[in-house]
């Protein structure tokens, strides 16, 4: 389905029509019912003043109406829980759905801590509103409006200052409704915030410790949890005001009753039976009244997750995936292509050219979009303008499902998962013998998963904590390696490999898989002088292109890297 307008939690109910209409219905037959009992009551109380009391056919009457009060309740009930566990899933599959269609670029703007939160709080605030606000709304209209009718018919001059109390009732939870909306949006906000900061803190853990920053890490924390408590505290304080309005309203009204209601049983203008009916007409006029109130809190926080939900939903949707399948050979070309961020630009009409199994090597210092444009290569992330095709082919143009198992991507960040080594390379059951032990060996992990425990069964700690850096990038080129590509990325992954390792898997991968076209994100220049090209990237440009050699005899820029890298680096340069 298709998201609704903003600020319009009240329209989402109108995708689920059929299933909001039968919690209308069932709360409306169960609360028209109740607003009978008092009646039955008031009968009962004047024919026994009267001598004509039937217990029997009391007890009866009284006992069918709540029992069938009982049986639409419980109905009542069961329709609304699945209703609302209905509409949750369906906006979070909806939700879900959005985030994994988006590309790197959406993630960061939106930040993976919102989103969780999404996901989570906000989702089970509209799921709340679903399962309490529906059918509460609709029965307390039921009431008010039938209570205030009944109480008309019983004695118009009493019901008329009883019913003044309704709009002094009204207006103070509107009030306080307008006042609430704003710190619901700003409480959800927070959680962001905390979200974040907890999740830095639990996966930085180790990090920080070393670095002696646990108190400016506790600050940080404690700042948004102080903020946190602060919203809290203003939200308690609006309600603090309104439970002592309305039991100084109720008490009121109540006393108008008696005072009122007492003197006109006397004058003989009212019956007992239909004094006490009164009564209990005004407690089932209040009541609702007051659920409404406090079901506005509900409807505050629903309508401001609900807004920060539709922000996502309505995200403008990707370029509709290709549907041309190809075998590709591995040539890529990109034309003109541009990228901004917040209206930074991260790369500026970069063109390039990467011949079927060469290797091509992009390097640059930190922050020169090296990342960025590896991104764009591979369909992570759409860029602003430009093109990329393979084999002359525009990407855009190419079906996901026959495009994604031609390439393999070795990213930066390890992405290792709590499950068994096997299960962390292989990530699919069809892959044979074969293939996973020339993905290992090329990958040198050999020796270390010899040593294992349990060889490939081992299971490896939940993000890998267990492993370290070097072992990490390793299980992660393996796992790229077992698909068989016909295209490898590698983005600065021997970073945490040392260099007699780098040249041996770099060897590996020429020898076990010598048509594969390699691109090569990296700093280090050593590693890829043989390479048969050499881009350089600088504040997003590219400027210069060749191989170790030319760019030697014709870049500057390169020159200097190169001298600097020789100056402290391991290697023989």
């Amino acid at each position: 389905m298709q998201p609704t307008q903003p600020n319009s939690i009240f329209r989402l109910l109108t995708q689920y029509k059929s299933l909001i209409a039968g919690v209308l219905v069932l709360g409306v037959i169960a609360n028209g019912l109740t607003l009978v009992i008092p009646t039955i009551i008031a009968d009962a109380i004047d024919t026994f003043r009267a001598g004509n009391f039937a217990l029997e056919s009391f007890a009866l009457t009284f006992f069918l109406f709540a029992l069938a009060i009982l049986v639409f309740s419980y109905l009542q009930g069961i329709v609304q829980t699945y209703a609302s566990e209905y509409v949750a899933k369906d906006i979070r599959a909806q939700l879900v759905g959005k985030i994994a269609q988006q590309d790197f670029g959406f993630v960061e703007t939106y930040k993976p801590s919102t989103l969780l939160t999404n996901i989570t709080s906000d989702i089970d605030s509209i799921k709340t509103f679903v399962a309490q606000v529906v059918a509460t709304l609709v029965s307390s209209l039921v009431l008010i409006v039938g209570a205030t009718v009944i109480l008309f018919t019983i004695n118009v001059k009493l019901a008329v200052p009883v019913l003044t109390i309704v709009p002094i009732i009204g207006i103070a939870f509107f009030l306080v409704f307008r006042l609430l909306r704003p710190l619901f949006t700003a409480s959800r906000e927070i959680i962001d915030t905390l979200n974040g900061v907890i999740s830095e803190t639990i996966i930085g853990a180790a990090l920080i410790r070393t670095l002696n920053s646990v108190a400016p890490e506790h600050d940080k924390f404690a700042v948004a949890n102080e903020r946190s408590k602060g919203i809290g505290l203003r939200i308690l304080g609006l309600f603090s005001i309104l439970v002592p309005l309305i039991t100084l309203v109720a008490s009121i009204a109540t006393l108008i009753v008696v005072v009122l209601g007492g003197y006109y049983v006397i004058l003989g203008e009212m019956t007992l039976g239909s004094f006490v009916a009164f009564n209990s007409y005004i407690g089932i006029l209040i009541f609702p009244i007051i659920t409404i109130g406090f079901v506005s809190t509900i409807i505050a926080q629903a309508s401001a997750s609900y807004e920060r939900v539709y922000v996502v939903l309505s995200a403008p949707d990707v370029i509709a995936a290709g549907t041309h399948v190809a075998t590709l050979t591995g040539a890529i070309t990109a034309t003109d292509i541009a990228l901004a961020f917040d209206g930074k630009p991260a790369l500026a009409a970069v063109s390039l050219k990467i011949q079927a199994g060469s290797k091509t090597a992009i390097i640059g210092p930190t922050g020169a979009g090296k990342t960025q444009l590896l991104n764009i290569l591979t369909g992570l992330t759409q860029p602003d303008s430009g093109q990329v095709t393979y084999d002359d082919v525009p990407l855009r143009d190419l079906a996901p499902d026959s495009f994604f198992p031609q390439i393999a991507i070795v990213f930066q960040d390890s992405s290792v998962f709590n499950t068994s080594v096997r299960e962390n390379i292989v990530f699919k059951t069809d892959v044979a013998d074969a293939p996973l032990q020339l993905a290992i060996d090329t990958a040198e992990l050999g020796e270390f998963i010899n040593q294992l425990p349990h060889g490939l069964d081992t299971i490896i700690s939940e993000r890998g904590s267990s492993l370290s850096g070097g072992q990490k990038q390793r299980l992660m080129l393996a796992r790229a390696l077992v698909q068989n590509p016909t295209i490898l990325f590698l983005d600065d992954f021997t970073a945490r490999v040392d260099p007699k390792t780098e040249q041996s898997i770099l060897a590996n991968i020429a020898l076990n898989y010598p048509d594969l076209t390699l691109i090569s994100i990296t700093q280090k220049i050593n590693p890829i002088t043989a390479y048969d090209q050499i881009l350089l990237l600088m504040q997003g440009e590219l400027i210069a292109a060749g191989t170790h050699r030319e760019l030697l005899a014709t870049s500057p820029e390169y020159m200097q890297i190169y001298n600097s890298q020789r100056s402290t680096s391991t290697y023989e340069l």
